[in-house]
């Protein structure tokens, strides 16, 4: 448990066989409210992770009035459904990543199915097609518990003591907010922006067609805020909110390059392109055959975003042969 700020408290929720370690989890304490932000991921460990860490401050989980999820990540949403059951607390999350949680619970067959489809279009190997639920944890990331407040970007959230401005800020999800206190001067930034790690940014089958260019636009909309704290669902809190968005605008441009390099001779698919791309280049970079499978399914589509929002742009092309989807260089 970390104070930050009188009132506002950081617990970190392990995330089991994932380098990221665990979600960073923000309590605020209002003298009406109490809000939990981003809860964690649904297993026993980060449940009691959670337990712990509210008895540090002196709140039990039944004083939870309000949960806010910046996503609907199983890693950020997955203890909502546990927490609400005992609180009664009412679960806030955006209209575009509730759309999310519905998918998963209507017909989760047809959705592997779609998936599965959709990555051998992209030249996918079978064999490097681990079931689309799991992630690098394991287990059932999300649990199909519906939001009782929809969020759209625009509202005020009141603790009594902090009044946070909900920012909608698509990319890293459809409907990822952050949380802006002007007063304070805080940022939540969720996912949107990490200190250190770019923010996976990946089209899927159900996704919009150009993630990137909404996650490009997302992070010039916030450089400008006055913020003193940025406090991120990962890693570490850091200070200098310009110059980190920077940092990952030059990040993502200069992969633009290393793809069209890629494909300046002939057309490929995205899971060839994605093996001439140094990936995690801020760790000190390693090559796709180096990843480990589900990174390889990740690495993948954050590629067709790339790629997508170059055809947007009009520098890329795309066509299909023999059922399978290749870009070139216009």
């Amino acid at each position: 448990m970390n104070e930050i700020i009188p009132s506002i408290y950081q617990l970190q929720i392990p995330i089991p066989n994932n380098p990221l370690g665990y979600t960073n989890s923000y309590v605020v304490q209002g003298d009406s409210e109490c809000l939990l932000i981003d809860p964690g991921i649904n297993t026993d460990d980060a449940f009691d992770s959670l337990k712990r860490g509210l008895s540090e401050i002196g709140i039990s989980i039944e004083s939870i009035t309000q949960i806010i999820a910046t996503h609907a990540h199983g890693d950020h949403y997955g203890l909502s459904g546990r927490v609400k059951q005992i609180s009664q607390a009412k679960i806030l999350l955006h209209d575009a990543d509730k759309n999310f949680v519905n998918l998963w619970a209507l017909n989760m067959d047809e959705l592997i199915r779609e998936t599965e489809q959709w990555l051998c279009s992209n030249g996918v190997p079978a064999n490097e097609l681990p079931p689309p639920w799991i992630g690098p944890a394991g287990t059932r990331r999300i649990e199909p518990i519906s939001p009782d407040i929809i969020l759209h970007g625009g509202e005020t959230v009141s603790s009594g003591v902090f009044n946070f401005q909900v920012l909608w800020t698509p990319g890293h999800s459809p409907g990822h907010v952050c949380l802006y206190e002007p007063t304070h001067k805080i940022f939540f930034s969720g996912d949107h922006i990490l200190p250190v790690i770019t923010p996976n940014v990946s089209i899927r089958s159900q996704s919009d067609v150009n993630p990137l260019g909404d996650f490009i636009k997302s992070l010039n909309s916030v450089k400008q805020l006055d913020v003193n704290l940025v406090l991120p669902a990962h890693e570490h809190i850091f200070t200098n909110l310009r110059a980190r968005v920077e940092e990952i605008i030059h990040h993502h441009q200069q992969r633009n390059l290393e793809i069209l390099e890629a494909i300046k001779v002939e057309p490929k698919t995205a899971y060839q392109i994605s093996h001439e791309i140094t990936w995690m280049p801020e760790l000190g970079g390693v090559s796709f055959q180096d990843l480990a499978l589900w990174d390889k399914r990740m690495a993948t589509t954050e590629t067709l975003a790339h790629l997508e929002a170059m055809r947007v742009d009009g520098r890329v092309d795309k066509f299909t042969r023999d059922s399978i989807i290749y870009y070139q260089h216009t």
